[in-house]
């Protein structure tokens, strides 16, 4: 059995990713269940793998050390964040299992977060390890293996037309290190067109108190709202490889960002600027905007195209397969 070992309490992209694997493991006809370390009500991810008949259990249900003693040698512990990989580590020193822990944070944190991601760090020496980006990867001081995001729910390409006010969007967490600032002062900037932001965090009563965005809180799913959109900015100040930016171009909503994290992989060169010189996403912006639907569609289908080609769950299998040994 593969465990997917998570401590979650929203949806973003952790939980994306889960679902993700979960989808991957199942595909590959694995047993798989997502194991929570609590119980929170309405949880959005609990409906979706219900949605995909993908079993969830909480290890708050029981007394964790028997839940861990249960465990065969064959079972498969995948922890993603610092609460499932130390309470993994710590059951693997007493039980026999295989202990799989995904680093994702790549903010700078502080405070209590800081030293248990600090302690997550420096007890990596005890799992197998992956970095969902090469600058987390870097981070991490004992061995650890770059595993890319990816998706497995690919849409069908659909060819639409870009609106004629041009649509901006931004998805996350509504926080310092998702550049929520940023993304406010470029629709200050560029009036003629029109700005979208899904998602909720520390910082939104700075999007509260604009009356010229259209905020839509934190959704369970982005899939319906990707039409709404022309272009996903990502203005953030720290990034791994987020899964808003590969949803989007699997939708084939092109993408602008800042160069953070593993962003370079997947969006070109001529749509990416350096974080210190964040602004000149306004310029990037402004050139899309004069693009005409012939372009622009042109752009959606290569965004689209991407994905499908590089970040398909079916190409990581073989280096996840080799982790579990199964």
């Amino acid at each position: 059995m593969i465990y997917l070992f998570i401590d979650s309490s929203g949806f973003g992209g952790i939980e994306s990713h889960i679902l993700q694997f979960a989808l991957l493991i199942k595909q590959q006809n694995r047993n798989v269940e997502v194991l929570f370390v609590d119980h929170y009500p309405d949880h959005p991810l609990y409906q979706r793998l219900c949605t995909n008949k993908i079993k969830y259990r909480f290890l708050s249900d029981t007394a964790p050390s028997l839940f861990f003693s249960l465990l065969l040698p064959s079972d498969v512990v995948h922890a993603h964040g610092y609460k499932a990989s130390l309470l993994s580590r710590f059951y693997r020193l007493r039980y026999s299992f295989r202990a799989i822990t995904s680093f994702h944070a790549g903010e700078k944190l502080s405070g209590k977060l800081a030293s248990y991601e600090y302690l997550n760090r420096i007890t990596s020496f005890l799992s197998y390890n992956f970095a969902v980006s090469s600058r987390i990867k870097r981070t991490v001081p004992f061995r650890c293996h770059l595993l890319n995001n990816f998706i497995m729910q690919l849409p069908v390409f659909k060819m639409r037309s870009k609106h004629q006010v041009l649509q901006v969007g931004f998805v996350g967490r509504l926080s310092h290190e998702k550049g929520i600032d940023r993304f406010i002062e470029l629709s200050d900037l560029l009036t003629g067109c029109q700005f979208h932001i899904f998602g909720d965090g520390d910082e939104q009563s700075q999007v509260i108190a604009k009356k010229n965005i259209h905020w839509y809180g934190a959704v369970d799913s982005m899939d319906e709202h990707w039409f709404l959109i022309d272009v996903l900015v990502i203005s953030s100040r720290a990034e791994g490889l987020p899964m808003a930016a590969l949803e989007a171009m699997a939708h084939g909503v092109p993408v602008i960002a800042t160069n953070v994290g593993d962003l370079s992989k997947l969006v070109a060169s001529d749509w990416i600027v350096e974080e210190s010189d964040w602004k000149r996403l306004s310029i990037l912006i402004d050139k899309l905007d004069a693009y005409d639907n012939i372009a622009w569609r042109a752009l959606s289908k290569d965004s689209h195209a991407k994905i499908i080609d590089n970040f398909s769950g079916e190409s990581r299998w073989e280096q996840i397969e080799k982790a579990y040994q199964l």
